[in-house]
């Protein structure tokens, strides 16, 4: 099974001041009633990695439908990501699906820009379709 929304509005930025990388993707910039937000610390401590801080916190929907890690892939194609979860993560997520699939449209979000965003965000999770034009 799949839960899927259209983002019409897409955040993409490394913040040095706060040593945080964030993406993410909403169906409103205003008033989003479907997001997800994606959070990675750049450079976690000690403590960040005895706690697990230094996975990636994904939120979905809502503040109380968040974690850290949790993800078991990321496939992003020319005008979608799809997000895969394991069962901890639907569980705390509360969602119905175990893909997170997002829709875009692939001029809003310029992969090439971006790519090194989501590299960095994802790493090895992460897997480019071809028909991206980004391999």
């Amino acid at each position: 099974m799949m839960s899927t929304f259209t983002a019409n509005f897409i955040y993409a930025q490394a913040d040095d001041e706060n040593d945080v990388l964030m993406i993410g993707f909403a169906d409103d910039q205003y008033d989003p009633q479907e997001y997800i937000l994606l959070q990675l610390t750049m450079h976690p401590d000690e403590q960040d990695l005895a706690l697990g801080f230094d996975k990636i916190h994904m939120t979905y929907n809502d503040e109380s439908q968040s974690q850290y890690g949790g993800i078991e892939k990321v496939l992003l194609k020319p005008g979608s990501i799809e997000i895969y979860l394991d069962e901890e993560a639907i569980e705390a997520l509360d969602c119905e699906a175990a893909v997170v699939r997002v829709n875009f449209d692939p001029d809003v979000l310029n992969l090439e820009e971006r790519r090194e965003l989501f590299e960095q965000m994802f790493g090895e999770l992460l897997e480019i379709d071809a028909e991206a034009g980004l391999l």
